[in-house]
C-alpha cells in the first residue's frame, strides 16, 4: 500500500505540472485570440472612419434628394464600429457609449471645418444636425445589441395579475366597450402627436441617453381596463437600476435617483410622449384615470377593493384626479375623483381636461409660488351627461 501511495504521490506532481503547462497554452491561445479580436475591431473602425472621410467628400460634391439620409447612415455606422472597438478597453461601458457618439461627430465638425477653413465645397451647416442625429441613433444602435431599449423593473408576477384581474371582475365584472367617438378621437390624435413629435423623441431620447447611457424607455407594468396588466410606456427619468433596492416604489420630490434629464422630462410631462403608442394600441386613451402599477394595484385592493371601479375605463394620459389633485393624492382620493370622472365622461370634457393637462405642464407649473394644484373654476365639472 505504502510503495501504491508512493507511486501516486510520485505521478501527481508530473500530471500537475503538465495541467500548468497546458493552463499556460490555452492562456496564451486566448490572448492570441484577443488579440486579433481587438485588431479586427479596430481594422473595422478605421475603415469606418476612412470610408465616412471619402463619403463626406462625395457628399460636398453631389448632390441629390437622399444626402441627408445618407449622412444619417455614414455617421450612425461610425458610431457603431467606435463603440465596437472601444467595447475591447477597459473603460466603461457608459462611456464607451458616449465616446462612440462623440468620435462620429468629432469627425464630421472636422471635416466641415477644414473645408470651410479652406473654402472649397463644404456640407451645408444643417446638415451637421442630420449627422449627429445618425451619430446618436449609431449609439442607440449598439445599445439596443448590446442590452436592450427599454427597462422592465419588477414586472409583477403572473399570479399576482391574475388575482388583480379576478378581482376587478368580483367588483366591476367584464368592462363595456369604449365609445366609438372617444377611440377615433385617441387614434387620430395619436397618430398626428406621434408625428409632431418626433423631434422631441430625438431630444428626450438623447439627453436620457447621454447622461446616463442605456435604455431610454421605462416600461411601468400598469392596470389597464378590467383590470388587465398592459407595459406602459415613459422615458427613463431616473438611473439605471433605481428600484433594485426598494422594489417598485413612488418617486418622492427630489428624489436623488432622478436624472437631471428626468427632472426636465418630467417638470414639462415630456416622459409622457411614449404612451402615444399605448394610446395607439387601445391599451390606454388620452383622458382616464392615471394608470397605476399592477403590485401597487395588487396592495390598495386589499383595503379598498372599491378601488377597481376606476378601472370600469382605460386608463389615460391626463386625468381629472391629475388636473384638479396633484400627485400624492391617496388611493381614496384617486378613486373619488375617477369616480367622478366616469360619471361626466364626454368627448367635450375630455378635450376640456387636455387643454388643462397641457396648462399645468407648459404655464402654471413654472410659475413661483404655484402649490400644484388648479384654481376650483377652472375644472368646474357641470351636469351629467344624459
Amino acid at each position: 500500500m505504502q510503495e501504491n501511495g508512493e507511486r501516486s504521490g510520485y505521478n501527481q506532481k508530473p500530471m500537475a505540472k503538465q495541467q500548468a503547462q497546458f493552463t499556460k497554452a490555452e492562456a496564451r491561445e486566448l490572448s492570441g485570440r484577443l488579440v486579433w479580436r481587438y485588431a479586427v475591431a479596430w481594422g473595422i473602425c478605421l475603415l469606418a472612419y476612412w470610408a465616412g472621410w471619402l463619403s463626406f467628400g462625395y457628399l460636398s460634391s453631389e448632390r441629390f434628394w437622399g444626402d441627408w439620409l445618407l449622412l444619417c447612415l455614414i455617421q450612425g455606422l461610425v458610431a457603431l464600429a467606435t463603440e465596437r472597438a472601444l467595447a475591447v478597453t477597459p473603460l466603461r461601458r457608459d462611456w464607451v457609449y458616449r465616446l462612440a457618439f462623440l468620435c462620429a461627430g468629432g469627425m464630421l465638425m472636422l471635416y466641415w471645418l477644414a473645408m470651410l477653413i479652406s473654402r472649397s465645397l463644404f456640407l451645408p451647416l444643417p446638415w451637421l444636425l442630420f449627422g449627429y442625429i445618425g451619430a446618436f441613433l449609431g449609439g442607440l444602435l449598439a445599445t439596443g445589441l448590446d442590452e436592450s431599449l427599454w427597462e422592465n423593473n419588477s414586472p409583477p408576477s403572473e399570479a399576482v395579475r391574475r388575482e388583480v384581474h379576478q378581482r376587478h371582475l368580483e367588483v366591476i365584472g367584464a368592462p363595456g366597450e369604449t365609445r366609438l367617438d372617444k377611440r377615433l378621437f385617441d387614434v387620430c390624435l395619436s397618430l398626428f402627436g406621434l408625428v409632431v413629435s418626433l423631434p422631441l423623441w430625438l431630444v428626450g431620447g438623447f439627453l436620457v441617453w447621454f447622461e446616463d447611457p442605456g435604455p431610454i424607455l421605462f416600461v411601468k407594468n400598469s392596470v389597464g381596463k378590467g383590470g388587465a396588466n398592459f407595459r406602459q410606456f415613459k422615458f427613463r427619468s431616473m438611473l439605471r437600476g433605481a428600484e433594485q433596492g426598494t422594489g417598485p416604489i413612488l418617486a418622492s420630490e427630489g428624489d436623488e435617483r432622478v436624472l437631471l434629464a428626468g427632472r426636465f422630462l418630467r417638470k414639462t410631462a415630456l416622459d409622457e410622449l411614449p404612451q402615444l403608442v399605448n394610446i395607439l394600441r387601445g391599451e390606454m386613451s388620452f383622458v382616464g384615470p392615471r394608470p397605476q402599477r399592477t403590485v401597487l394595484v395588487h396592495q390598495y385592493l386589499e383595503a379598498l377593493p372599491q378601488y377597481a371601479e376606476r378601472h370600469q375605463v382605460a386608463p389615460g394620459l391626463a386625468g381629472l384626479a391629475q388636473v384638479a389633485g396633484d400627485y400624492y393624492l391617496t388611493p381614496l382620493q384617486k378613486l373619488r375623483f375617477d369616480r367622478l370622472y366616469i360619471q361626466h365622461i364626454g368627448l367635450g370634457f375630455d378635450l376640456k381636461l387636455i387643454l388643462l393637462a397641457f396648462s399645468i405642464a407648459f404655464w402654471f407649473r413654472w410659475q413661483s409660488g404655484w402649490n400644484g394644484r388648479l384654481p376650483r373654476k377652472l375644472v368646474r365639472l357641470g351636469s351629467r351627461p344624459g
